[in-house]
C-alpha cells in the first residue's frame, strides 16, 4: 500500500464520529471559556488568551478579536505556508470562533457560581482537559496560534514544542502585566492540571505496566506466566553491549494490580533477574478494549 493511500485511510477512518466528537468537545470548551475564563480574566495562552487581554486594554470584544485574528492568520498562512496547511490549521480555529460566539448568549443566561475559587479552578481545568483531549484525539485542534508555531518552525527552525512554550510564556506574560500575579497563578494552575488531563484522555490511563526481564531462568519465568493464565509473554533476541553474547529478553504487558506480586515471584525464581518496568498507556489488541473508537 502506497504511503499516500495509508495516510488517506488514517485521515478518513471514523471521520464522521471524530467530527461529531470534535464539535461537541469544542462547544463545551467554548462554553467553559465564556462561563469562567473570560469573565475572570484568566489568560493561559493561545489567541483566546490574547483576546481577553485585548478586551481589557482596547475594549475590543472577544468575538471581533478572534475573527480579525482568523482573517489575518489566513492571509499570513497563505503567504508563508501552503494552501493545504492553511485550510487544515484554520478549520479548527474557525470552528472555535463559531462556538465561542454561539455559547456567549448561553453563558450570559446561566448562573454558574462556585463558593470556592479552588473548586472553580479545578472544574475549569478538568473540563478544559477533557474537551481538548477529545479534540486532539479526534485529530483536530482549535489553535490559530498553530499558524504562528508553524511559521516559527519553518523560518526560524525552532521546534514546534519549544515554539509553543515560548509563545504561551509570551501570552501569559501579557496576562501578568494586565491582570496581575494572582490571575496568572490561576492560569498556570489550570494550564498544568489541564495538560495532565489532556494526556490522560489522549494517551489513556496508565493502568498497565510494561516489563522487560533479563534472566538466566527465562524458561521457568515464561512457564509461570503462561500457567497463570493472566499474562502473555514475548521473547526478544538481543546482544549484550559488554560481551556481545546473543541472549533473550522477555517482554510482558500486565495490569498495574498484577505487577507487585509478579515482581516478587520473578525474584523468587531468579534473585539476579534484571527487571525494567515502565508505565504503559496505549495497549491495543488482545483482551484490551477501547472505550473511544479512535
Amino acid at each position: 500500500m502506497k504511503k499516500a493511500k495509508i495516510i488517506n485511510t488514517v485521515n478518513y477512518k471514523n471521520l464522521m464520529i471524530r467530527l461529531v466528537v470534535f464539535f461537541i468537545a469544542c462547544f463545551i470548551a467554548a462554553l467553559n471559556f465564556n462561563l469562567f475564563l473570560a469573565p475572570n480574566n484568566i489568560v493561559f495562552g493561545g489567541i483566546s488568551g490574547l483576546a481577553i487581554v485585548a478586551q481589557d486594554i482596547f475594549n475590543v470584544s472577544i468575538p471581533v478579536f478572534l475573527n480579525v485574528s482568523l482573517v489575518v492568520l489566513f492571509f499570513v498562512s497563505l503567504a508563508l505556508l501552503s494552501f493545504k496547511t492553511t485550510m487544515l490549521t484554520l478549520f479548527g480555529f474557525a470552528t472555535w470562533n463559531a462556538m465561542v460566539m454561539l455559547t456567549m448568549p448561553i453563558a450570559a443566561n446561566l448562573n454558574a457560581e462556585f463558593t470556592s475559587m479552588f473548586i472553580m479552578l479545578l472544574f475549569i481545568a478538568i473540563v478544559n482537559g477533557i474537551c481538548f483531549g477529545l479534540i486532539y484525539r479526534s485529530g483536530f485542534n482549535t489553535g490559530g496560534a498553530d499558524v504562528i508555531l508553524l511559521i516559527m518552525n519553518k523560518y526560524l527552525k525552532i521546534p514546534m514544542g519549544l515554539a509553543g512554550i515560548w509563545l504561551n510564556i509570551f501570552i501569559i506574560g501579557f496576562g501578568l502585566m494586565v491582570f496581575g500575579p494572582t490571575k496568572t497563578i490561576f492560569a498556570i494552575f489550570i494550564l498544568i492540571l489541564g495538560n495532565q488531563v489532556i494526556d490522560r484522555v489522549t494517551l489513556g490511563i496508565k493502568d498497565s505496566k510494561m516489563c522487560f526481564i533479563k534472566s538466566a531462568n527465562n524458561d521457568q519465568i515464561e512457564e509461570y506466566l503462561i500457567n497463570s493464565g493472566r499474562m502473555g509473554v514475548t521473547r526478544i533476541s538481543n546482544k549484550g553491549g559488554f560481551d556481545y553474547l546473543k541472549e533473550e529478553m522477555l517482554l510482558i504487558i500486565m495490569s498495574a494490580e498484577d505487577y507487585y506480586g509478579f515482581k516478587h515471584i520473578v525474584k523468587e525464581i531468579d534473585e539476579e533477574a534484571f527487571i525494567m518496568t515502565t508505565d504503559c498507556y496505549a495497549v491495543t489488541g488482545g483482551f484490551k478494549k477501547q472505550i473511544i473508537p479512535f
